[in-house]
């Protein structure tokens, strides 16, 4: 199972993101740790400098792969609607049609 959610790419707008984060290491850290710092300080106190202190990596990285924390809420938020609709097509394959 753990092979077969590695392999699950979610398309994105590509209007969201500079650099797709998925496409590298540094990219999957900044969603990771974006998720874990906003969860723990709040969107209004989070920032792309307080990120690249968590992740060990300077501000200007971040900026490569999204222009501001907005674009990457909507990039969180739209991954995350995407899962559910994925998590439910999964669930939902193979029930037949009452009717």
């Amino acid at each position: 199972m753990d092979i077969l959610m590695k392999s699950v790419k979610l398309e994105m707008n590509g209007k969201l993101y500079v650099k797709d984060p998925e496409s590298s290491d540094l990219g999957r850290k900044i969603i990771e740790h974006s998720i874990l710092l906003i969860d723990e300080i709040g969107f209004e106190c989070f920032t792309f400098k307080k990120l690249g202190a968590r992740i060990h990596s300077n501000e200007s990285s971040i900026y490569r792969y999204f222009e501001n924390k907005h674009k990457l809420l909507l990039y969180l938020a739209s991954w995350y609607w995407g899962w559910m609709e994925y998590r439910m097509v999964f669930a939902t394959n193979g029930i037949s049609d009452p009717v």
